[in-house]
Order: structure tokens, then C-alpha cells, then sequence
């Protein structure tokens, strides 16, 4: 197999990049998520002073830490799939199944990418809970990371190699 030159070269590098971004998200949230609950358990129970924002922010980051693995995830084709009838098929029709597959992917993105703003935006303007900060904090998770496997999607149309899962994935 050729090495990427050109433009899926530049591709890749840009994937590269937004995976490594998705990943530091997911990374960084878990470790405030654990930071932030360790906290929350000494003020509660060493200082008798609960603090009343911690709850908020921990849900706001297990969102964005699930939503940029979701992508980290299929940009690596490392999501759940149940494969074992598509693996009996003749590999044309596997070839065709995959397309499908990664059709109603790039559909579902779409659908979160557009719908996932229109709410993030709308929502700008508004607050909740101790925090005084707005909705749209959760929100925007989804539209961000669907941008993010919409691109991870073109490409897997460059580069096949990004087709195939990476690692053994098997039980």
C-alpha cells in the first residue's frame, strides 16, 4: 500500500490532530471529574461545608468526555458493531453493508451536527442551577463532536486503511 501524499496526507494530519484533541477532552474531563468529586467528598464531609456547583460541572464534562469518545472511538472503528452475519457474506455485499453502515453514520452526525446547534444556540441566553452559566455548556458537546465524525468520515472515503478496526477487538 502507497503512503497518503497530497491532500488525504493533509487530511490525515488534520484527523490526527482532532483525535488528539477529542482524547485530551476525554482525558482532561475524567481526571477533573475524579479531582472535582474528591473535593466535593472533603468539603462535604471533612469541612462540613458542601460545595453546591460540583454536581453541574461533573455532568457537564462526563457529557463532552462521552461525546469526544464517541468520536475518538469511531474514528478508530472501535464502537460496538455486531459483525458476525456481515462476515458470512460474500465481501461485495460486505463492502456494500459497510457503505450503508457508514451512510447512516454520516446521516446521524449531520442530524446531531445541525439540530445539536439550533438548541446550543438557542439556549445561550438562558442558566441553571448553581452555577449561573448556560445550557448550552452541555449542548455544544454534540455538535462539536459530530463535526468531529464528519470529518473522521471523509476520511475513511480517502484513506481505506481507516476502514478496519484498529487493535484486536474480538473476545
Amino acid at each position: 500500500m502507497q503512503p497518503l501524499t497530497g491532500l488525504p496526507a493533509l487530511w490525515r494530519r488534520l484527523c490526527d490532530l482532532c483525535e488528539w484533541t477529542a482524547r485530551a477532552i476525554v482525558g482532561g474531563s475524567i481526571a477533573a471529574i475524579v479531582l472535582i468529586t474528591i473535593a466535593a467528598v472533603w468539603y462535604r464531609y471533612g469541612l462540613e461545608r458542601p460545595l453546591s456547583w460540583t454536581e453541574q460541572v461533573c455532568r457537564i464534562l462526563f457529557v463532552w468526555s462521552v461525546f469526544a469518545g464517541a468520536a475518538v472511538l469511531y474514528r478508530n472503528m472501535l464502537h460496538i458493531a455486531i459483525d458476525m452475519f456481515v462476515l458470512m457474506l460474500p465481501q461485495r455485499l460486505q463492502t456494500i453493508v459497510l457503505w450503508l453502515n457508514q451512510g447512516l453514520i454520516l446521516l446521524l452526525s449531520v442530524l446531531m451536527l445541525w439540530f445539536g446547534l439550533q438548541i446550543s444556540i438557542g439556549t445561550l441566553g438562558q442558566t441553571f442551577g448553581a452555577l449561573e452559566i448556560s445550557p448550552a455548556s452541555f449542548y455544544f458537546a454534540a455538535p462539536f463532536c459530530a463535526a468531529l465524525m464528519i470529518v473522521f468520515w471523509i476520511e475513511k472515503l480517502f484513506d481505506p486503511a481507516r476502514r478496519d478496526p484498529l487493535g484486536d477487538v474480538h473476545l
